[in-house]
């Protein structure tokens, strides 16, 4: 008979799969996190890149779109605030420079309460267009604002122009961390804003504001409105004019003048003004944005030009170009300008009547003239 062999099937069991450790779990999480944040910036960053120049009241969208369709106008550019807005007058500009021989076509992009860093970023917007004619800015001349009023800090106006290199000035002007290449907070500074001094409260809410201001500009909050609004926004003429003036050069007139209670204070105010000793230098941080702005300007083969114009807070801003890379014009000195500082054309201590403004305008152009010139404008 056959012998049948028993074979004992023997069941052996796969291996149990290997649990990942812990530590290579915690790899796992933080790469996916870095990835996960790295695409979320990269995403905010070309959307930022693409999305169109935003819609920012009190003329600052409308004066961009007429200049973006007319840069190759322009060969002459005035920056700055209601000081710039109100008191220069291109078609003025123009014809004292014709007259003398050196004929411009200019531009008045001044805006209602815009200062250092806002016209900082408007200018290199500006300039990132490649004005083809573009030959001589001017940007005006003051202070580094750090302060921006409660009311309007949540309004588009407080945020658009919040990138790293003009919130990185104000952070540092705010810290006194200097302009080096490395920052260094003064330890002094630093310790009362980290133990919450009192006199120090300010500077610690703008330091949060600024820095929210950054987050936001950068994730682009409340941007998807730009599109529609960037395709389908129409001006009217009333509109345009309103921000435009009625030559459509950018200048507005503001012809009211003091009453005889505003002039009187106005003159004591002048006196007093006049008769402080000394002058007060522009910030470190200020130099610094003013060099990048005359660096942007230069590097599209533009020449900047400084101006400071004739206002009550700026008496005794110093007028020695000292680290400003560029000419500054000085119009501070009601002594060497008396018919500036009238109160006859005087709408308040910051601006000029219309008559005041075209005569403002007038010394301006000769002025520029007489430097350019001598060739000091280069």
């Amino acid at each position: 008979m056959p012998v049948r062999e028993s074979v004992s099937k023997v069941h052996v069991e796969s291996p149990a799969p290997r649990k990942p450790t812990e530590h290579k779990t915690i790899i796992w999480a933080l790469t996916n996190s870095a990835i996960g944040v790295a695409a979320f910036l990269i995403t905010c960053v070309g959307l930022h890149a693409i999305l169109p120049f935003p819609e920012i009241d009190g003329g600052v969208s409308q004066k961009f779109r007429f200049f973006a369709a007319h840069k190759d106008e322009f060969d002459t550019l005035f920056i700055g605030s209601s000081r710039i807005y109100f008191q220069i007058s291109p078609a003025i500009f123009d014809r004292v420079t014709r007259e003398s021989g050196l004929p411009t076509h200019s531009f008045n992009f001044g805006i209602g309460g815009m200062y250092l860093p806002e016209s900082a970023y408007l200018l290199e917007q500006i300039l990132n267009l490649k004005p083809r004619n573009l030959k001589w800015v001017f940007i005006e001349y003051d202070e580094l604002q750090t302060k921006w009023s409660p009311e309007n800090q949540t309004s588009r106006r407080a945020l658009y122009w919040a990138d790293w290199k003009r919130v990185s000035l104000l952070l540092r002007k705010l810290s006194d961390a200097g302009t080096a290449p490395l920052w260094l907070p003064n330890p002094a500074k630093l310790r009362d804003i980290m133990l919450r001094q009192k006199k120090e409260k300010n500077t610690r809410s703008l330091l949060t504001f600024y820095a929210g201001q950054l987050e936001k500009n950068y994730t682009n909050v409340a941007r998807a409105a730009d599109i529609p609004d960037h395709f389908l926004s129409r001006d009217t003429k009333e509109r345009r004019a309103s921000y435009l003036g009625a030559a459509s050069d950018g200048y507005v007139t503001r012809p009211n003048r003091m009453s005889a209670g505003q002039a009187a204070a106005y003159e004591r105010g002048l006196a007093d003004a006049m008769a402080q000793a000394g002058t007060r230098r522009l910030s470190p941080y200020t130099v610094e944005a003013y060099r990048q702005c005359a660096q942007e300007v230069r590097n599209i083969g533009v020449a900047p030009i400084f101006l400071i114009t004739p206002s009550m807070t700026q008496i005794n801003i110093a007028t020695e170009s000292v680290g400003v890379p560029g000419v500054v014009m000085a119009f501070n000195n009601p002594r060497d300008y008396p018919s500036l500082y009238r109160s006859s054309v005087r709408r308040d201590g910051q601006h000029l009547t219309k008559s005041g403004a075209e005569e403002f305008t007038r010394i301006v152009a000769a002025n520029f003239v007489e430097l350019a010139r001598a060739g000091e404008i280069k």
